[in-house]
């Protein structure tokens, strides 16, 4: 997935985006070893002064490379907006005595997994103002749909992942059958404290297979009065297909009039139209202070030179600003340019209408 941007620090959860080079690796946040490393660890961009000098030939493994491949977080308002949304309901969520606890829908276009990540580290950090971490305590735990999910026994797999549970019964020392593992992963996560589940990637669930997945989160939720956030393309609908399945045969109420009955944060593109220029000439200055190349003053606003031909390029999305933008910044190392420049925006090949119609 994309990494996505906002216009300010996203300080509504008291913990700001992590620029962590691995941030939307399904295999980092999947595990709880990776997310705690996610909440933890700011890695901070490298200092000219110890790096190879320019014009030397480096590797696609040298420091800056893989530094420019994946540039830190910066904001977008609807980054923003969502961590807003998230702690107001997260906060109300957790003093809730009794009843169901308020979940969640992310839904739009690129970005969605990175806001969902956001929201997990900011309440986690959040939680560890109050207290001290430990080995055990897990107050957030992240899972993405797995290829199989058509019954309890495979949904009950990826929670029994995240913790590294051993789910597999060696039947003839050849042949391996997972088992059921919803009753030790409810056992663990109550011991553990969780009470943030994230389910990242919803769009990956068959139609046939919605009426008994959200019965699943649901059950868990219900068991672990733990809060829940669905992300994934046209996550509304998903949602809301499952809900409605589940309501069969009960009274229709009031509720029926609305397209959710969730609180849904949604990721769009940022505009640039005449008087909404500044949350995109945010962004761009943004990625102008991030850039660690010889040539190039950091915070100097060279981007900006570039902020309607950017625009026109990406179309305002942010996985296809990033790609740009991380792409020519790498090949301004290898070439020995060391700075953004139109030649270089002009070499890349990122999409979003690049491709010329003429191929003949």
């Amino acid at each position: 997935m994309p990494t996505t941007h906002t216009s300010q620090s996203p300080v509504t959860l008291d913990v700001a985006p992590a620029p962590l080079y691995r941030l939307l690796d399904p295999d980092l946040l999947s595990t709880r070893e990776g997310l705690m490393d996610f909440v933890h660890h700011e890695p901070k961009p490298p200092d000219l002064a110890d790096c190879a000098p320019s014009g030397t030939k480096l590797p696609d493994t040298d420091v800056r490379m893989m530094y420019h491949g994946n540039l830190p977080c910066v904001s977008t308002p609807d980054v923003t907006r969502g961590l807003l949304d998230a702690r107001r309901t997260l906060r109300t969520n957790r003093f809730r005595r009794v009843g169901k606890r308020m979940s969640m829908v992310i839904d739009g276009c690129a970005g969605k997994s990175t806001l969902l990540a956001q929201i997990a580290r900011a309440y986690q950090g959040l939680l560890e103002n109050e207290r001290r971490p430990d080995r055990e305590w897990t107050p957030v735990v992240y899972i993405n749909v797995p290829p199989r999910h058509e019954c309890n026994l495979d949904w009950s797999l990826p929670f029994a992942d995240f913790f590294g549970m051993d789910h597999t019964l060696n039947l003839d020392k050849r042949t391996y059958r997972s088992t059921d593992m919803t009753e030790p992963v409810i056992h663990t996560m109550r011991e553990s404290g969780t009470s943030l589940i994230c389910i990242d990637g919803i769009d990956r669930i068959h139609s046939n297979d919605l009426t008994k997945a959200f019965a699943y989160f649901d059950s868990l939720q219900a068991r672990l009065r733990a809060s829940v956030i669905y992300c994934g393309n046209g996550a509304v609908d998903i949602v809301e297909e499952a809900l409605r399945h589940r309501r069969h045969g009960e009274r229709p109420d009031q509720s029926e009039q609305f397209r959710t009955t969730l609180p849904v944060m949604r990721i769009r593109r940022i505009p640039f139209h005449e008087g909404q220029q500044d949350a995109w000439r945010t962004v761009l200055m943004d990625y102008d202070k991030n850039l660690r190349l010889y040539n190039h003053v950091p915070g100097a606003g060279k981007l900006l030179d570039f902020d309607t031909e950017l625009h026109a390029r990406t179309g305002g999305y942010m996985d296809t600003l990033d790609q740009l933008l991380c792409q020519t910044a790498q090949q301004s190392i290898e070439d020995g340019t060391e700075a953004i420049t139109q030649e270089g925006l002009d070499d890349m090949v990122v999409g979003r209408g690049d491709l010329e119609d003429d191929w003949a």
